[in-house]
């Protein structure tokens, strides 16, 4: 029987120990591969273990778990997530529904609750898995250079849009999981980071050139959430798109 990767992204290490014993107690066929402490971790951990469930809590430093749903839903639209929150959190979490999350369980775990949801997770793995085996190979009219720089061309005319590297699969008729490995291999970075630096190089210079505000700007680069966009801009420039408009037109000015 195939055992099914998974991993736990948590905070605090009682409870990531607690949602672990718990999963192993119910016997099903699955193979832990770690834990993150938050969300940014997470995809650095899943780059390296290539898992196919992200059990996630919703609150964390750095990358929440409404964040790592985005990101997972863009880059890895294969993988089965569940949030696992509290009740305050509830209808917070709800909202990640758009991103494809298979499953919301309340803390403390139901014993019964979440060996339904990993069956019911592991039953739809094995259909998609027996259903694209056939994806499993190149292209007959592309080498993995061309397909590689396909899926660069796609994201540089579509960044601005909410794409998913699902859909370019479905085009190119491989499986997501397949597609993301080829990239990574040939460019040496993930999908995501590479959409991810065009969307803050783009937003840079529109931060410079124009005199948009922060939504239109998070909006016209590819993020619907002006909040998440400040976020990921941060991350990736160490400062906020205000902060970097300001120090940029201030030299612009001198």
């Amino acid at each position: 029987m195939n055992k099914y990767r998974y991993i736990i992204v948590e905070d605090e290490d009682l409870i990531s120990q607690n949602v672990y014993n718990k999963i192993e107690s119910l016997s099903l066929p699955l193979q832990y591969c770690g834990r993150a402490e938050d969300g940014e971790k997470a995809l650095t951990l899943i780059d390296e273990t290539n898992p196919q469930i992200v059990l996630t809590d919703i609150k964390m430093p750095v990358m929440d778990g409404l964040m790592l749903s985005k990101e997972l839903h863009f880059a890895y639209p294969q993988i089965k997530i569940i949030i696992i929150s509290g009740y305050d959190e509830f209808n917070f979490a709800k909202q990640a529904i758009q991103y494809g999350v298979s499953a919301f369980l309340l803390k403390p775990l139901d014993l019964s609750e979440l060996r339904s949801s990993l069956c019911h997770i592991a039953a739809e793995i094995e259909a998609a898995d027996a259903s694209l085996q056939k994806d499993n190979h190149l292209s007959s009219e592309m080498n993995r250079e061309e397909i590689a720089d396909y899926i660069e061309t796609f994201l540089r005319n579509n960044y601005g849009k909410n794409i998913s590297i699902g859909e370019i699969a479905d085009s190119l008729g491989l499986t997501p999981d397949y597609l993301s490995r080829l990239y990574k291999k040939e460019r040496k970075m993930t999908p995501i980071h590479f959409v991810t630096m065009l969307r803050i190089n783009e937003a840079k210079r529109l931060l410079i050139s124009s005199n948009y505000d922060m939504n239109t700007i998070a909006q016209m680069v590819g993020y619907t959430d002006q909040f998440y966009f400040s976020r990921v801009f941060n991350m990736q420039t160490g400062i906020s798109p205000s902060e970097y408009r300001n120090q940029n037109k201030a030299n612009n000015d001198s």
